[in-house]
């Protein structure tokens, strides 16, 4: 055979093997690339044509928009524009982050997002940047949207028309930079998860949803409301992060939180930072047992600042409410070098007599501390906690040996107990 014989051959035996793939499968592969680059398989061949314009999503990232608007805002709107004309098919997923300083106006957006909504878009992200110190207003197709199961917004004007009845679908929640100026109500009989991030006018929110599961909250600083989750009885999962305390001398607030977790029969994972602690930590921790009962918490995860004595005392009382506690979670705050002041004032701890710990398995530090504040509190759990399996603890390189060699040394409540070191370099 030729060497031209041989080449014919060897093309009758190349295998499109892509093409024959499941088209779920085809469609999984294109939702990995890039808008553009997927947009570009249409000349592949007359079967790959329209592949991409029939993709349930739509993924418009940071990158995609700023290069370009980079090029020019009409030549940013004619793309976009081209993209949901050629477009065949339900919208599953509409993505949109918009991060540049220099639109001209929100005409344009209005009208994409009016065209995902007539189209039963089910997941929609938006992140609008301001128009001269104005912020994106949404729509109202938005909350006129029945197909919505999950909707995340950032840096949005969230302004529910009077007319608004609510999500009857949506089961994800995600608000960032949201203000919110008057009274909002939002039913969502199926929400079950739930995000509120850096959003302002909290006290005017009203969510009424019986199935929240989940639920985590950031703020700006700790005058906070959270009344209108004290009904969500089936909540499950529950993170709060403050950026500031600012003193209250009516502890209002304070009590308010206090209420929110004596009101959550049902919490299993609770996770809290060191600025939360301190904030409840102000109050004085009566001394006849723990203020309150943690009866399902499984999961419990903690920023604390060791080098404050309030932080150790609630951190203790925590546990001492929690008595199917299986899994501790500590994030160390604070230098390493305050080991002499924390067992100067360690005496005056009442609640050191921990009772025993017998459903907690799974004890872990993180980040770097005294080595001897870290012993501490590892002889607490391995003298308490019989049912212990391991304890893991990052510390810094150079120390190694002190507290391993200390625990090989003293007896355990639990046989099984195991301590894992992972040493890094101090941060």
């Amino acid at each position: 055979m030729n060497q031209e014989g041989k080449s014919v051959a060897i093309e009758e035996d190349i295998e499109d093997r892509i093409s024959v793939l499941p088209r779920n499968v085809i469609d999984s592969i294109l939702e990995l690339l890039p808008v553009k680059d997927a947009a570009k398989t249409c000349t592949l061949s007359k079967s790959w044509r329209y592949v991409w314009s029939e993709l349930p999503k739509i993924v418009l990232d940071y990158e995609f928009c700023d290069e370009l608007i980079e090029e020019s805002e009409s030549n940013f709107r004619e793309v976009v524009d081209e993209i949901l004309l050629l477009r065949k098919g339900k919208i599953v997923k509409f993505d949109l982050d918009v991060r540049v300083e220099d639109l001209a106006s929100y005409t344009a957006i209005d009208r994409w997002v009016l065209y995902v909504t007539r189209n039963s878009v089910k997941k929609l992200s938006l992140r609008i940047s301001k128009i001269d110190d104005r912020t994106y207003t949404l729509p109202p197709c938005i909350f006129y949207c029945p197909t919505l199961t999950q909707l995340k917004l950032a840096s949005c004007s969230f302004k529910p028309p009077s007319s608004f009845r609510g999500f009857p679908n949506l089961v994800t929640l995600l608000l960032a930079g949201i203000t919110f100026s008057e009274k909002c109500v939002i039913k969502a009989p199926l929400l079950a998860n739930l995000t509120l991030n850096c959003c302002d006018g909290i006290q005017y929110l009203n969510i009424v949803s019986p199935v929240l599961k989940s639920l985590y909250v950031c703020y700006r600083h700790s005058y906070i409301a959270l009344n209108c989750f004290m009904n969500c009885k089936n909540l499950r999962d529950f993170g709060l992060e403050f950026l500031e305390v600012v003193d209250n001398p009516n502890h209002d607030h304070r009590s308010t939180l206090k209420n929110l977790l004596v009101s959550l029969p049902a919490l299993e994972v609770l996770n809290l930072d060191s600025l939360f602690i301190e904030f409840l930590s102000a109050d004085v921790v009566p001394s006849n047992g723990p203020p309150f009962m943690l009866n399902c918490l499984g999961t419990l995860s903690l920023t604390v600042d060791f080098g404050k004595l309030d932080h150790t005392s609630y951190v203790l009382q925590l546990i001492k409410c929690s008595p199917n506690l299986t899994n501790l979670l500590i994030s160390v705050k604070g230098t390493y070098d305050n080991a002499e002041a924390f067992f100067k004032n360690l005496k005056t701890l009442r609640c050191l007599q921990l009772p025993p710990l017998n459903k907690i398995e799974y004890v872990s530090f993180y980040g770097f501390a005294s080595p001897k504040i870290v012993l501490f509190f590892a002889i607490l759990f391995l003298s308490h906690a019989p049912s212990l399996l391991r304890i893991f603890i990052e510390q810094p390189i150079g120390i190694d040996s002190y507290v391993d060699v200390e625990l090989s040394r003293l007896p355990k409540a639990s046989p099984k107990a195991e301590l894992v070191c992972d040493f890094r370099v101090g941060r």
